[in-house]
């Protein structure tokens, strides 16, 4: 059965993976202005069918208004919509809001933390947000004595603590001083494949602190390397062989490419939409893989727009690139205008996005995944497991 997930669904909820857009549930405008990208131009939509339905609950689209103002560095517009929320949507935005506007502004960012933190309409998990929050502010200022303290409140409140999680418990526990107690967890995480850069440059520098004779970047460079063969054979396990179909989508210049086209080349295909909230999680990852291959020839990548739903998809995706600053190959899947139906990702039977492909130089599927979770750092190194395997199948 395929994935049927509403745009707003996917937008605004913890789902990975977007199915093609069906219906709305709510309002067709409504959801239509997923696809908007200017958060100027949703508000004046939003306000002018609140008040047309003053019965009605907006709190999905504040919510959205607010992320948007937030992500478009305007600070006024994002906490006056995030003020004007409640349940779970406000205990949503508290996640987001603050580290959005964090990654310009840390001085506001502390002060609305702080604010949040004083508001009496906290419930526990409210709180627990806003101190995970807050310890991401005071790190960011430098300040890891207190950011420990707070991010050691919120992990002791947590009743499952992920590896993720984890890992930046004991690397601000690094930061604020306490190397040596730290050290075996962060190594643990280098293990795992938690660690982001941050976190290993932490372990070397302890490393370097407790063992002065000797060479800290060949002890981190065995740690990684031990991480990668771990991947490697369990990513060989799950390999699959199957004939890649013969698609064809359009480069942005209007030039139509097939599968043929890149005969000897392991390309990756990711198919993804501007409505698509994990397909634009996923992006900042594949922009880093993309960096990593930049100088190798025989990888190539193709983002592949599909399920469209504004009437200039190509616009549209490439409005999103440039304004995020991507340097993502794009191309386009167009919907057929007799079945109306995106035939590149229909020949691949994708029932949801991100959905990604790799496919070795004789044209064989050899991985396939989708939706988008975890670090930035571990979809990296899954994926460029997953095309060094592909390129060299035997290679374990």
């Amino acid at each position: 059965m395929k994935t049927r997930i509403t745009i707003a669904a996917c937008l605004l909820t913890s789902f990975t993976v977007c199915g093609q857009q069906t219906v709305p549930l709510y309002k067709t405008s409504l959801d239509s202005l997923k696809t908007i990208i200017d958060p100027l131009r949703q508000e004046t939509i939003v306000l002018r069918l609140e008040k047309a339905n003053p019965g009605d609950n907006f709190e999905q689209y504040k919510l959205m208004l607010a992320n948007n103002f937030a992500a478009a560095k305007n600070t006024k517009n994002a906490v006056i919509y995030f003020k004007q929320l409640q349940g779970r949507a406000r205990t949503m935005a508290l996640n987001t809001i603050p580290l959005a506007i964090l990654s310009y502004d840390a001085t506001v960012a502390e002060l609305l933390v702080e604010d949040e933190l004083a508001n009496a309409r906290n419930s526990p998990q409210d709180r627990q947000v806003l101190l995970n929050a807050q310890s991401y502010v005071l790190a960011k200022k430098g300040d890891y004595a207190r950011s420990f303290a707070i991010y050691k409140e919120y992990y002791g409140q947590l009743e499952k603590k992920s590896a993720a999680v984890t890992a930046n418990y004991y690397y601000l526990m690094s930061k604020s001083g306490r190397q040596g107690e730290a050290f075996p967890e962060l190594e643990k995480a280098v293990l795992e494949g938690t660690a982001t850069t941050e976190m290993k440059n932490e372990l070397e520098r302890a490393y370097v602190r407790m063992n002065p004779a000797k060479d800290s970047k060949a002890f981190l460079s065995g740690l990684i390397n031990q991480f990668e063969e771990k991947l490697r054979a369990e990513l060989s396990a799950k390999m699959v062989k199957e004939p890649a179909p013969n698609f064809q989508v359009k480069d942005i210049n209007g030039k139509t490419v097939s599968l043929s086209d890149f005969k000897g080349k392991t390309i990756v295909l990711d198919f993804w939409a501007t409505w698509c909230g994990p397909c634009k999680r996923a992006l900042p990852a594949m922009q880093m893989t993309v960096d990593k291959y930049k100088t190798d020839a025989n990888v190539k990548f193709l983002f592949i727009h599909t399920w469209e739903s504004v009437a200039d998809p190509k616009e549209e995706a490439e409005k999103y690139f440039a304004e995020q600053e991507y340097r993502l190959p794009l191309y386009m899947d167009m919907a057929d205008p007799i079945t109306h139906k995106n035939p590149a990702v229909s020949l691949f039977n994708v029932e949801g996005i991100p959905a990604k492909f790799v496919i070795d130089g004789d044209g064989n599927i050899r991985f396939k995944t989708s939706g988008f979770g975890g670090t930035n750092e571990a979809a990296v190194n899954e994926l460029s497991a997953m095309i060094e395997l592909s390129r060299n199948p035997g290679k374990v």
